[in-house]
């Protein structure tokens, strides 16, 4: 707990282990499976279909240190590099280790999301059966490693909208297996046409949709992603801009009318910011009235019914944001995240934490720390 209120960490990760994949992945593709290989002069390697990944720079560079923050291992200037895995925090890939960390920061629960698992699926056909065999190895994995308290540490699934693995089966199996979270399918691409069966299962299963940077499609007819390491743009351009995709998906679902078909459905996004949200809402209802009035088509109902009205959406927030000037109506979707163990994750969480909420309006204080995410959690 945070000054008497209980805390939910809404978007941590897991820094999957080089030994996931040949693990737990089904035996036909053991022998071509994601690996990492050891490079001490320029940091470990991920291996994707024998080659090295190229969007993940490096894995590993310094030893991983409890009493100092998290490195970036990309900014690192040595002579030899430590290895991807004395360079992990052990509370990153082992589940005991992560429920001591969780009790040393004073953290009731938390969500997983995958680190690695975010990227290597944009650099090959998500829908092929190699990458659903991984997509199905790392549920395998996140299972056991949440055996250790389910209650507490909360796994989100992956999928892929695949020929191969029909997605509605795909759900099941994850419901099935225990799942109640799921991240929206890799190969989304150009727009939601052809995900009715996915959004029918999630509801049918009483699941929660999660978004998170990254691994959003962006829904421009454009070629390039939205990313830091896209062409064509500089580094702080596509930086900014790393969040518009989760603000053009919100746009594509009301477009979609999704919540108006699957009522049940529930979205969290991640990594995608809340402060830019009343002004979105403001342009969503001038747009809507002015499709209204022309007679084309539009959501059911004003965008502010589905944000405001409805307890269906959800977005996390970190450190870098204000939120004191959030309007109360947006209070109930807004939701704390650590983010570790990536680099900038606060290094003693409560303590940072504390001035911030500090100059919060009270009632918003134990929404974000952990009452709006019981609600997602547990309704």
């Amino acid at each position: 707990m945070w000054n008497g209120h209980p805390v939910v960490d809404s978007d941590g990760h897991v820094v999957e282990p080089g030994t996931l994949w040949t693990e737990y992945i089904d035996p036909e593709f053991r022998e071509n499976c994601l690996r990492v290989e050891r490079d001490p002069a320029d940091g470990d390697r991920l291996i994707i279909e024998g080659r090295p990944s190229r969007l993940i720079r490096r894995l590993g560079g310094v030893p991983y240190d409890p009493g100092r923050p998290i490195v970036d291992w990309n900014t690192l200037r040595r002579g030899e590099y430590a290895s991807y895995r004395e360079s992990s925090p052990p509370a990153s890939y082992d589940g005991p280790a992560r429920l001591a960390w969780l009790d040393a920061n004073g953290i009731e629960a938390t969500v997983l999301f995958p680190s690695l698992g975010l990227i290597w699926p944009r650099e090959l056909d998500p829908a092929s059966p190699y990458a659903v065999a991984h997509l199905r190895a790392y549920n395998r994995w996140i299972t056991d490693f949440a055996a250790a308290a389910p209650d507490r540490l909360v796994p989100v699934g992956q999928l892929a909208l695949s020929p191969h693995a029909p997605v509605a089966a795909e759900v099941a199996a994850l419901a099935g297996a225990g799942f109640r979270h799921v991240m929206l399918p890799h190969g989304v691409a150009g727009g939601l046409d052809g995900l009715d069966p996915f959004w029918a299962a999630v509801q049918e299963h009483g699941m929660v949709v999660h978004l998170h940077k990254v691994a959003v499609p962006h829904l421009l007819p454009m070629p390039l992603p939205t990313s830091i390491s896209a062409p064509g743009a500089g580094a702080f351009f596509n930086h900014v801009n790393e969040i518009l995709p989760g603000q053009l998906f919100l746009a594509g679902l009301l477009d979609a009318r999704v919540p108006d078909r699957y009522p049940r459905v529930r979205f969290a996004f991640h990594e995608c910011n809340i402060g830019w949200l009343p002004a979105w809402l403001e342009r969503a209802q001038e747009s809507f009235e002015t499709l209204r009035e022309t007679g084309r088509p539009t959501p059911d109902h004003p965008p502010r019914h589905y944000l405001c009205d409805r307890d269906d959406f959800f977005f996390s927030t970190g450190l870098g944001e204000r939120l004191d000037a959030l309007p109360e109506e947006l209070h109930p979707r807004v939701l704390l995240a650590t983010d570790f163990p990536h680099p900038g994750t606060p290094f003693r969480p409560a303590e940072e934490w504390e001035p911030v909420l500090a100059g919060l309006p009270a009632g918003l204080r134990p929404a974000l720390l952990g009452g709006n995410a019981r609600r997602l959690l547990d309704k």
